[in-house]
This record gives structure tokens, C-alpha cells and sequence, in this order.
């Protein structure tokens, strides 16, 4: 009887790619450590790993949804900030569009920022990109890098390859995410990143019921093989 064939494989290269590119291109942007590089935390990188070393039989990411739930001061937003931009320069998708998205412009603003100056500070990224005030964009493709705020109806017509969504426990309804990730139907292989900060949910809300449905994801009771869910107690174990 002939064996059967995985569904899913680890590519080791192309997790190493992400890492890389993260350890050797992306900085830190803030206090003490501004300037120098993004050096993973164990955890962070067993994330990058997972997320983008396990693919599909076509060769495809297996993982279309990250959920990061993880408490405040754990550079959540500045990981965010280098997986958008691996996205944008390393992922080799024609005409990526890369979102930062929050409930206020300037929320949204802040993990943009970041990717703002990441790129400001490496030579490497700065000679392939082009920095505006409201964009990245990469010079040999037109692929681009922008902030959006959470007025959900002017965000139809858009064409997203990776949505970074911060601070979910803030949105007042879906409409912002249901709306960005409806835009991702072309796309070979799209990724959303949800961000949220632990322990700050209001039952009822979109966030809480995000965290409800994750949850589910991360202790097996719903099967949700394309959604990467890490909880901060899961973290802890690896």
C-alpha cells in the first residue's frame, strides 16, 4: 500500500530566509538599544519559524493567520513591524500590498513608524525602497507599505497580500477586518497578523470574540490548520 504524503513540510530555508532577514536588516528604533539589530527572542523566532518554514504540498505557507496574544512590553508591535517588512522586500509577491491597521490613524501609525525607521537605519533596505510620508514602497516592483485607520468604507478596492491588524481588543466591530481580509482573494498565499495585548478583552466585542475563536484554535477544539494562534502560556513552553 502506497504511504501516504504529509500535507505539510518544513522548509528549513525558507524559515532561515525570515529569520535572517529579521536578525540581519530589521533594528531596534527605540531606547538603549536604537540602532542595533532586531535579535530575536526565543519565542519570536520559534514564531517567524513556524509561520513561514511550514509549507503546503504546492510550496505555499501552510499558516495564513497569525493571532499574537501576548502581554504589553514584549516588542509585539516591533515584530509586527519587521514581518511587514520581510512581506514587502523578501517575499517575492508581485505588487505586495502591506498594511499596518489599527482603530485610530495613529495607532496604525505607530507600527508603520517603526517600519519607517527600521528601513532608515539599513543601507541594504534603503537602497531598495523609496520612504514617503504615508508609504514604503519597494523600488523594483511598486510594491508598497502603508498605515490604515479603521474607516473601513474607504478601504474597499484594495488588493492586500499582508495585514498587520494591532490592537484588537480596540476595534469596535469586524468591519475593519472583515473588509481587509475579503481584499486578499487574489492573492497566492495572503497573510494576516492579529495583534493584542493579553488580558484586555470586553465581552462582547470583537476582540473577545477573536480571543474566544483563537482560543478554540490553540487547545485543538476547533481545526484551524492555516491559523498560527501562540497564547502566552504556550509561548512560555517553547
Amino acid at each position: 500500500m502506497a504511504k501516504k504524503k504529509a500535507k505539510y513540510y518544513y522548509d528549513k530555508k525558507a524559515a532561515k530566509h525570515a529569520v535572517d532577514f529579521i536578525q540581519k536588516l530589521c533594528t531596534h528604533v527605540k531606547g538603549e538599544e536604537a540602532g542595533m539589530p532586531l535579535m530575536l527572542e526565543k519565542w519570536q523566532r520559534d514564531i517567524i519559524e513556524k509561520l513561514f518554514g511550514w509549507k503546503r504540498k504546492d510550496g505555499t505557507r501552510k499558516y495564513r493567520k497569525l493571532w499574537l496574544e501576548i502581554p504589553r512590553k514584549n516588542g509585539k508591535t516591533s515584530l509586527s513591524a519587521a514581518i511587514g517588512l520581510y512581506m514587502l522586500f523578501g517575499d517575492d509577491e508581485p505588487g505586495a500590498e502591506v498594511y499596518f491597521a489599527a482603530a485610530s490613524k495613529d495607532q496604525a501609525k505607530i507600527g508603520f513608524e517603526i517600519a519607517v525607521q527600521m528601513t532608515q537605519q539599513n543601507k541594504v533596505l534603503t537602497k531598495y525602497a523609496q520612504v514617503f510620508k504615508n508609504s514604503i514602497t519597494k523600488r523594483d516592483s511598486g510594491s508598497s507599505f502603508k498605515a490604515l485607520s479603521a474607516e473601513a468604507y474607504t478601504k474597499h478596492g484594495l488588493n492586500a497580500s499582508c495585514i498587520l491588524l494591532d490592537e484588537i481588543h480596540a476595534q469596535p466591530d469586524r468591519e475593519l477586518f472583515d473588509v481587509l481580509t475579503t481584499s486578499m482573494g487574489s492573492r497566492r498565499q495572503p497573510l494576516t497578523i492579529c495583534i493584542t495585548t493579553a488580558g484586555i478583552h470586553k465581552k462582547g466585542n470583537f476582540g473577545w470574540e477573536m480571543h474566544r475563536e483563537m482560543k478554540e484554535v490553540a487547545d485543538g477544539v476547533t481545526i484551524d490548520e492555516s491559523t498560527l494562534a501562540p497564547f502566552a502560556a504556550d509561548i512560555i513552553k517553547w
